[in-house]
């Protein structure tokens, strides 16, 4: 089976340029679309000609680390609400991948925003409310290891990788 990296249409061009190696190094097509929710899915194209998602799970990354992720979190908790929520309606299973490596829980609760009063504790229970809310999971990885993450989490392998 051929895969195929499907990139939401709406993200920007060379973003994640660590993505966008890592499929050019294997192989892998990288289509853009746009998806429903996350940015990025997996799929194959069918007998038909067609393109095909392998599964219904998608990675939404945050290359800005801890602090795109609070910021998006916290900033616009309806429509962040809203795109969770729609997900889980349309039992797409959501993997929020963080471009920052978090060893462990305590070093999370210790983080600080440098732009805003938010705090590690304050964005877990985000994080928590999300996870038991919509089942949405949180990762965290090397940004030198997105690549290799965003196609292992989407064709459903297991990862060595913090998660919350």
């Amino acid at each position: 089976m051929n895969l195929i990296m499907v990139q939401d249409a709406r993200e920007k061009k060379n973003k994640h340029c660590n993505i966008e190696k890592y499929c050019n190094d294997n192989n892998i097509p990288i289509i853009r679309k746009r998806l429903n929710v996350g940015d990025y899915r997996l799929a194959t194209i069918s007998d038909n000609g067609c393109l095909k998602f392998i599964n219904k799970i998608s990675v939404d990354t945050k290359g800005g680390g801890l602090l795109e992720l609070a910021n998006d979190l916290y900033r616009d908790k309806l429509e962040f609400n809203k795109k969770y929520k729609k997900c889980y309606q349309d039992k797409i299973k959501l993997i929020v991948l963080v471009e920052q490596p978090i060893k462990n829980l305590k070093e999370l609760l210790e983080w600080k925003s440098p732009h805003t009063r938010i705090s590690g504790r304050q964005l877990l229970e985000m994080i928590h409310t999300l996870k038991v809310s919509y089942q949405i999971d949180f990762k965290f990885c090397d940004p030198k290891d997105t690549g290799e993450t965003v196609i292992s989490l989407l064709s459903g392998k297991k990862q060595h990788i913090t998660a919350f």
